[in-house]
């Protein structure tokens, strides 16, 4: 387990992240629980070495949690993720890879009102 694997369990068990459940674009819509963090007000996103800010909703989940429970970061387009009480439809994704790679990093959702 390195440095940053401590980082991110910390932060997704500590109360910055929440509960959330992504129901995946099957025929039977499985849901599946993890942690994520909200950050559907808007964020500031890197672009060209300057941080923009955003006014889309978005939400980040651990590439790890994802891929223990099955998920693809490929295939998370167009799944639904609900989030503190509300549905949201993922419209695309960006990894945000940890020093020691993408697999130990985070996904950021960008998200759409359902």
């Amino acid at each position: 387990m390195s440095t940053w694997d401590i980082h991110y369990d910390a932060l997704y068990a500590g109360p910055i992240a929440v509960d959330a459940v992504l129901t995946i674009d099957d025929t039977t819509g499985t849901p599946i629980g993890l942690r994520a963090m909200d950050k559907t007000s808007g964020q500031l996103v890197g672009f060209k070495g300057v941080d923009v800010a955003t006014i889309g909703p978005a939400a980040t989940v651990r590439v790890s949690e994802m891929v223990e429970k099955g998920i693809s970061a490929d295939d998370v387009d167009g799944m639904v993720l609900t989030l503190n009480g509300k549905d949201w439809k993922i419209i695309n994704h960006e990894p945000l890879p940890a020093p020691t790679g993408e697999p130990g990093g985070e996904l950021r959702l960008l998200l759409s009102e359902k």
